[in-house]
């Protein structure tokens, strides 16, 4: 899922907030100009990426309870219909979704959505996302959700031009925006400092995959002080720095157990060579948390992909 989303991210990163098997469903569809992302994961899950230049990221929750699937945008609760993520001045996206949610993202060129406002003349529409990070109004819920929900479900059988989809949904969006039906619209919050190093925690674990962390080397490598981390991390994910790190490498473990490509490229044969390669040393202790993650021992993990392997 990382390297799915960083397409249009770099560093993504995510965290499972429940036990068991992460699963999901992405589906993504490019269109003449925008991408189109669906992303619905069985698990709570928090994730963080780092935007790219040039981009604007329009995500919405399509989920059909919103009070039970709600998500957290930069820190901002945000359980009604409403569009969220879009301000450039933000550096990442900081976002937290229920088990269950189906979040819908709309990426578009920086360049090509100004040549659009100005065609269209939707200039008031610029101070919204210059200003804002959250809008919501009428036309959000009764045009936006309701046209993705169905897009999404005649997505293998639609019969319109790849340029229409795209006119339409570009149609919707700036209608959205430029609305003031029942407008309300929303501020990034400003993210706390040990806020910011959890988040950090979770991207410098992701991002070097083999390599050991204990407490000490976080606060050295991210230069934070261990309450800092100890209560950034438990306060933004409900986890120690040292939970956050093993969960990752815990689901680092369970991919590479069931690809088989990732386990040839790195000459890696079995549970214990895989263990060792993201960092677990003890075979017995790594198998206690591995179960307590997954419910499961490794060696079932590692038969499901040998089992799918014989039917082929």
């Amino acid at each position: 899922m990382d390297a799915i989303l960083n397409r249009q991210l770099v560093g993504a990163s995510v965290l499972s907030l429940e036990r068991g098997s992460l699963d999901g469903v992405v589906q993504i569809l490019p269109l003449a100009n925008i991408n189109l992302v669906l992303v619905k994961l069985n698990k709570k899950v928090a994730f963080r990426g780092d935007r790219k230049p040039g981009k604007y990221h329009f995500l919405f929750n399509l989920s059909c309870n919103l009070t039970l699937d709600n998500v957290l945008a930069q820190g901002v609760s945000i359980a009604k219909p409403a569009i969220f993520g879009f301000n450039q001045n933000l550096k990442d996206l900081d976002l937290s979704f229920s088990s269950g949610c189906r979040f819908c993202s709309i990426v578009v060129p920086e360049l090509f959505l100004n040549k659009k406002l100005i065609e269209l003349g939707c200039f008031d529409m610029q101070d919204v996302l210059d200003n804002f990070n959250i809008l919501s109004n009428r036309l959000v819920s009764s045009r936006l959700i309701l046209y993705f929900q169905k897009l999404w479900q005649d997505v293998h059988s639609l019969a319109l031009s790849p340029k229409l989809i795209e006119e339409e949904i570009l149609s919707i969006l700036f209608e959205c925006f430029m609305s003031r039906d029942d407008r309300k619209v929303g501020i990034a919050i400003p993210r706390r400092e040990c806020h910011e190093a959890a988040l950090q925690v979770l991207a410098l674990t992701n991002s070097s995959p083999t390599k050991p962390f204990e407490i000490q080397d976080l606060c050295s490598v991210l230069h934070q002080s261990r309450t800092s981390l100890f209560n950034g991390c438990k306060e933004k994910f409900q986890m120690s720095p040292l939970q956050v790190v093993r969960s990752v490498r815990l689901h680092q473990v369970r991919h590479a157990l069931l690809d088989t490509e990732f386990c040839i490229e790195n000459r890696l044969s079995g549970v214990s060579d895989i263990a060792a390669y993201f960092g677990f040393v003890g075979r017995s202790h790594f198998a206690r948390y591995y179960k307590n993650e997954f419910l499961e021992m490794p060696r079932q993990t590692l038969s499901v992909r040998r089992d799918s392997q014989q039917s082929f």
